[in-house]
């Protein structure tokens, strides 16, 4: 899966023009995904890169944290191909590289690779209203599937989030089902001159499984 992943990035990026990608790069106050924070207690620096052509999308992510004592990041590829105007399915290769273990990227076995395999289908049932399922289908766990509903609006969204078949506690479930993120992320540009204007955003996050939680204040580059 994970080699299959990266022979695609690499074949749909080869010899493409440089305006079909772009970059960025986004300084959360923390991560927090899905109702989990990640990255310990620290800031976390989130850079990207993506070349697009026509409904497919290829992709790199990744998150680092600013400080603390955790020693896991991430750094994810994906491919996502949009099917309609209102459905895309996306398949992610999550790998977390720990500073405090001795990892192979290359090394795909199962009981100590580094990889998390995803595949998701969103769908939007308006131009407001968006549906995404998830589930994990190899590499560190399998079986877990997350499902989100979602309203977006002119500068905010609301969004709700579950899980099913979280029976390893990949999500931190109690009874391996379980309500784990709702909250409101609201967004705005601050121009800083007459050219530039700098995109800030912030998320009131809600985990009523765990009983946690965040409020995260970040900016895009």
């Amino acid at each position: 899966m994970k080699k299959t992943i990266l022979f695609l990035f690499l074949a749909c990026t080869f010899g493409v023009n440089a305006q079909d990608f772009s970059f960025g790069a986004d300084v959360q106050s923390r991560y927090v995904w899905r109702g989990a924070q990640l990255g310990g207690e620290s800031a976390s620096l989130q850079p990207s890169v993506e070349y697009t052509n026509g409904k497919l999308a290829v992709g790199a992510w990744a998150a680092y944290s600013l400080g603390g004592t955790n020693s896991a990041q991430e750094m994810d590829l994906y491919i996502s191909y949009a099917l309609t105007d209102a459905i895309s399915v996306t398949v992610t290769d999550y790998y977390f590289p720990d500073a405090s273990k001795t990892q192979d990227y290359l090394d795909l076995d199962a009981d100590h690779t580094g990889h998390l395999y995803e595949a998701s289908v969103s769908v939007a049932v308006t131009d407001a209203i968006s549906l995404m399922a998830a589930s994990n289908v190899g590499g560190t766990n399998e079986g877990e599937t997350y499902i989100e509903a979602s309203y977006a609006a002119d500068q905010f969204s609301l969004f709700v989030g579950g899980v099913m078949g979280d029976d390893d506690g990949f999500y931190g479930t109690e009874e391996g089902d379980g309500l784990v993120n709702v909250g409101i992320s609201l967004e705005r540009d601050i121009q800083l001159s007459s050219t530039y204007s700098l995109p800030v955003n912030s998320s009131l996050v809600v985990n009523p499984d765990a009983g946690n939680v965040f409020l995260t204040f970040g900016f895009s580059l």
